[in-house]
């Protein structure tokens, strides 16, 4: 909208123009023009961004000073020909109107000779074209590519890579290796129940213990500070504001009225042009209730409203993906309703693309809970987030295996996202999904040292179901990979696919196993059993206590180191109170893992009975009032 320029001869500046309409001040022009002079960008968006005009206002004058005519509102649409989505999408124009002698377009921007010369390709009569703003073509988009826009948010993976999709879980070679699993160990159990189940003993401790290892080893890299991505002060003050370029931020929202407000509040805190912010909501067609309390906030004209339309599967990347497809961004990044990124994230972010190599598709920010010392779920939480971001994560990436990425905060390249396929509607747990799917593809993962804060979840109900929904994710990611192990092989490499083992597999399967061991552990020593030492021979007996022992306490103070680093940083008040308080939910951590089992027992059954479920999990129940954190620091009333 009106970039700064030298103006053709007899043409009005849009500033001056606008201000002759009383559109603006002249105020508002002084400080709109500085802006410009400072950060870039068109002036147009400028003004709308700072809330002096609406766009339909801008665009009006713009197109008075361009000689194009404007969009008629509502448009006719007297005409069922239309451009191919694709070629529709790369031009940013849309087929509204013909006549026996005359087609229109609506375009956002007034195409130059070589678009004009593709558009001419697909029309056979002379074209006139109609301003229209953003809203305005995403609202035409709608209407008139609506199919082509369900078959990107939900059918385009399943199309172009049906090996990557979870629209369904179980190849036939899947269904019958696993039939002769279970008629094996049936058979087994009928005919030689004792060697039976000490086969079985052998491979769960083995398996058991292969993904332990590698879990320390990633822990004890992790702890090196290997993994991130340094972004200092003197990265930051040598960006350059003219030269950031638009950033995408995608917030998928249902049943989030009450958060609404914080969310918007701190969005439009974040350091950043704003001109250069893409900000879009994405609500679901049935939940009003969010919609109608976004509309009474009024926020800027940068935030848009995208209603994702109802259809199967109704889970958060099939939103991602209805969002992402008219995304305007170069950079794109996720935040879910309750969260709270620090105001600088997409500033180091962008820093920290560019030390990276051209491979970095992907920049995870660290999650953590600015409500941690609500009660001790939250604390078992937060102490879990602070070893996985802070340690576990980190590890990964130094190690160069797939990582499975945080539901929120990961910064992508808009380009190679789209490339990769996107998200995977039918995978609860997209995440996990997407992070692998890159180191498929060839690209890397970083990891940033900047917190998005989040609201952990407070009631053993609620967080049940959340973690149900995460370890059916990581379920179905693995089956849907594991179609022909001997490809992913190939395709991962073997440090690679011994990576997606323990990450993938690994976090399932620990709870999965933890309560035979622990119902066998009580019958000992309650009933001296005497059938249980035969399970554990030699060789096993010894490596079951080293796990029972030595592994148990390395994950317990694994959990402690991940929470005190995090401390350390902030240089808390009241450390030993803080410090009593780590340590006892420290030691308490094994009831954490009695819940983690639970809830992945509810994944395997969810699993069998409806994959593609998704659990929501409901924000705003915190005690703790949120505060904004200074710069890097530990939010103010995480411990107390």
């Amino acid at each position: 909208m009106g970039n700064a320029r030298k103006f053709p001869s007899g043409q009005i500046p849009l500033g001056t123009l606008m201000v002759e309409r009383g559109i603006l001040t002249s105020e508002q022009l002084e400080a709109a023009l500085l802006e410009q002079a400072a950060t870039g960008g068109r002036l147009g968006d400028i003004v709308v961004a700072r809330g002096y005009a609406k766009p339909v206002d801008v665009y009006r004058v713009l197109a008075e000073q361009l000689k194009h005519e404007r969009v008629v509102w509502p448009p006719r649409l007297q005409t069922l020909r239309k451009l191919p989505e694709d070629v529709a999408r790369r031009l940013g124009a849309v087929v509204i109107d013909e006549d026996a002698s005359q087609i229109w377009v609506a375009v956002h921007d007034i195409l130059d000779e070589a678009r004009m010369r593709e558009l001419t390709k697909y029309l056979d009569k002379p074209i006139r074209q109609q301003l229209a703003t953003r809203y305005e073509l995403d609202q035409l988009w709608n209407l008139i590519y609506a199919d082509e826009m369900r078959f990107e948010s939900v059918e385009r993976l399943a199309e172009e890579q049906p090996q990557n999709s979870a629209s369904f879980l179980l190849t036939r070679a899947q269904v019958v290796v696993g039939v002769l699993v279970l008629i094996a160990l049936g058979t087994g159990f009928a005919l030689v129940p004792r060697a039976t189940a000490l086969a079985i003993n052998w491979v769960l401790q083995l398996g058991y213990a292969l993904f332990a290892l590698m879990k320390v080893v990633m822990l004890y890299r992790g702890a090196q500070g290997e993994g991130f991505v340094s972004v200092t002060g003197e990265d930051l003050a040598s960006l350059s504001e003219r030269e950031l370029p638009t950033y995408t931020i995608l917030v998928p929202l249902y049943r989030e009225a009450n958060v609404l407000p914080g969310l918007l509040e701190h969005l439009m805190q974040l350091d950043y042009p704003k001109h250069k912010l893409d900000i879009r909501l994405l609500f679901e067609e049935d939940d009003l209730e969010t919609l109608q309390a976004a509309r009474a906030l009024s926020p800027p004209y940068y935030v848009s409203f995208v209603v994702v339309p109802k259809s199967y599967p109704q889970t958060k990347p099939k939103a991602c993906n209805f969002g992402l497809i008219h995304a305007r961004g170069e950079f794109v990044v996720i935040y879910d309703a309750e969260d709270r990124p620090e105001l600088d994230q997409l500033k180091k972010v962008i820093a920290a693309f560019r030390k990276l190599p051209a491979e970095y598709a992907c920049v995870q920010a660290k999650l953590n809970y600015y409500n941690a010392n609500q009660n001790l779920l939250t604390r078992w939480f937060a102490q879990e987030y602070s070893n996985w971001f802070g340690i576990l994560l980190p590890g990964v990436m130094a190690m160069n295996v797939p990582i499975p990425l945080g539901g929120t905060s990961n910064h992508f390249r808009t380009e190679v996202l789209r490339k990769v396929g996107a998200w995977d509607p039918f995978n609860v747990t997209e995440d996990a999904d997407l992070g692998v799917r890159l180191y498929k593809h060839g690209y890397q993962t970083a990891l940033v040292d900047s917190t998005t804060w989040e609201e952990a979840n407070s009631r053993i109900r609620s967080w049940i179901r959340q973690r149900a929904r995460w370890v059916k994710g990581y379920l179905i990611t693995w089956l849907v990979n594991m179609r022909h192990p001997v490809q992913l092989w190939r395709d991962l490499g073997t440090k690679g696919f011994w990576g997606f083992q323990a990450m993938i597999l690994g976090t399932p399967f620990l709870p999965l196993v933890n309560p035979f061991f622990w119902l066998l552990l009580i019958l000992w020593f309650v009933r001296h059993a005497p059938w249980i030492p035969t399970l554990f021979p030699g060789f096993i007996y010894y490596l079951a206590s080293v796990l029972l022992f030595i592994g148990n306490f390395l994950f317990v103070y694994s959990n402690m180191v991940g929470m005190y680093l995090e401390v350390e940083k902030s240089q808390r008040r009241g450390s030993a109170l803080l410090s009593f308080r780590l340590v006892l939910s420290a030691i308490l951590s094994p009831l954490y893992w009695l819940l983690m089992s639970v809830a992945t027992y509810r994944a395997l059954w969810e699993l069998i009975r409806r994959p593609f479920h998704w659990n929501k999990t409901p924000h705003g129940l915190t005690t703790s009032k949120v505060h904004l954190p200074s710069q890097g620091a530990f939010m103010s009333d995480t411990m107390g």
